[in-house]
């Protein structure tokens, strides 16, 4: 249709061009008077051949608008509800196939774009995927069929008041259940840490003390046998014979426990009460082993009678007949009055 229309034109030009030509040389004209009107039919056609048509005028945009269509997200059974400005026009086509409802096949084909984003997006974050719909369906598309292109604009979403509801209390559930478990493997490495370092043997946790307490030299070392006593309970073992006699106690046999509780001046717990540590027996006995005093040897009971004495002499009579009774076996001495052995 384009070409038929320009043919006429096309062909006169190019015959008045030719008649002049024709005409010149029969007649004998000069060159210039029948060249230049040649050349200017020549042109005309050149330039009528190449001439565009003009455009068809374009079909204009309609609207439509979609309201509450339930788009997937990432999370099942928990919706999108979408609304939205849908802008359509017909494509021209050679075919002749119509539709019968363009207005439906341009909002199928943006709620077919708008799924493919929702599908991938978390229903706790209306704001940012509506931000993203809107610029992902503002431009134009063509639909399947190729009859229309239709873009969008205008989005709205929302969630149900009971999606809404369900998606806080699981938002507050999961952070707790986060800072729970932060804490419990906090608390698994401390252990860890307390038991497979700091007290795996009482060398391990001396060190951990000084560390902490590098000026306290005197006290670290009264803590050697609370320290081995807690390892050993740390690592479910006894505690080693290293360590026994700096043990809290350690200078009291059971007899003098129980002998003490019956015959103690101070009452059942002893001179020194419940909480003052061991009768002045155990005490007693552990200086005769330090000195080095045998246990049968005549020298171990002089120790023990001048000592008896002493006390008694310091007005302690009670102990130096608990002295006597539990370490000579003279039940029967007064207090006061020289032993069979002290001369």
């Amino acid at each position: 249709m384009k070409g038929t229309g320009k043919a006429p034109l096309v062909g006169l030009a190019l015959a008045a061009g030719s008649v002049t030509v024709v005409l010149g040389l029969l007649a004998r004209w000069p060159v210039w008077l029948w060249a230049v009107p040649a050349t200017m039919a020549l042109l005309l056609a050149v330039l009528q051949a190449s001439a565009r048509a003009p455009k068809p005028a374009e079909p204009p945009w309609e609207k439509t608008r979609v309201a509450g269509v339930a788009l997937p997200s990432l999370v099942p059974d928990y919706d999108f509800h979408f609304s939205a400005t849908v802008w359509w026009r017909p494509i021209p086509n050679l075919t002749g196939l119509v539709h019968a409802d363009p207005a439906g096949l341009a909002v199928e084909t943006v709620l077919e774009r708008a799924r493919e984003v929702t599908a991938c997006e978390i229903p706790g974050r209306l704001d940012l995927v509506q931000h993203r719909l809107n610029g992902v369906l503002g431009t134009q598309s063509q639909d399947r069929s190729g009859l229309v292109e239709a873009m969008g604009g205008r989005v709205e979403l929302r969630l149900s008041e009971d999606d809404r509801h369900r998606l806080g209390k699981l938002s507050e559930v999961r952070k707790t259940e986060e800072v729970w478990e932060h804490e419990r493997r906090h608390e698994q490495s401390k252990r860890a840490y307390l038991g497979d370092d700091v007290l795996k043997s009482p060398g391990s946790a001396m060190v951990w003390w000084l560390a902490r307490h590098d000026e306290q030299i005197r006290e670290a070392v009264d803590l050697i046998g609370p320290l081995a006593q807690l390892s050993a309970a740390a690592n479910d073992q006894a505690v080693s014979e290293l360590y026994t006699h700096l043990l809290p106690g350690a200078g009291l046999s059971p007899d003098d426990s129980e002998d003490d509780d019956e015959d103690g001046p101070a009452g059942p717990a002893g001179p020194y009460g419940p909480a003052g540590g061991p009768s002045v027996i155990g005490p007693l006995r552990q200086l005769l082993d330090d000195v080095e005093l045998d246990e049968d040897s005549a020298e171990r009971k002089v120790y023990t009678h001048r000592v008896a004495d002493f006390t008694a002499a310091a007005g302690r009579p009670e102990f130096a007949r608990l002295i006597r009774a539990k370490l000579l076996g003279e039940d029967d001495v007064v207090p006061g009055q020289p032993g069979p052995t002290d001369e």
